[in-house]
């Protein structure tokens, strides 16, 4: 499980990146898009071809955030 110290390395949000939105760390990919990505039958897979700069250590941080955060 990632720790809340790895947090600050896998998300980012300021109010002048993408009007505050939380972002992955190091791009402009609002998490939001990931989730309505994988919502909508996405894979992972597809999501890195598609985005530039996510990497899969992110995007499975943010898989497994959003798991823990519904169970």
């Amino acid at each position: 499980m990632i720790g809340k110290q790895k947090l600050p390395d896998v998300f980012a949000q300021h109010p002048q990146v993408m009007s505050g939105a939380l972002v992955f760390k190091g791009t402009r990919v609002p998490v939001q898009t990931f989730f309505d990505h994988l919502d909508h039958g996405g894979t992972l897979e597809e999501f890195l071809q598609w985005y530039d700069g996510v990497t899969r250590e992110q995007l499975e941080a943010a898989e497994e955030i959003r798991t823990a955060a519904t169970t």
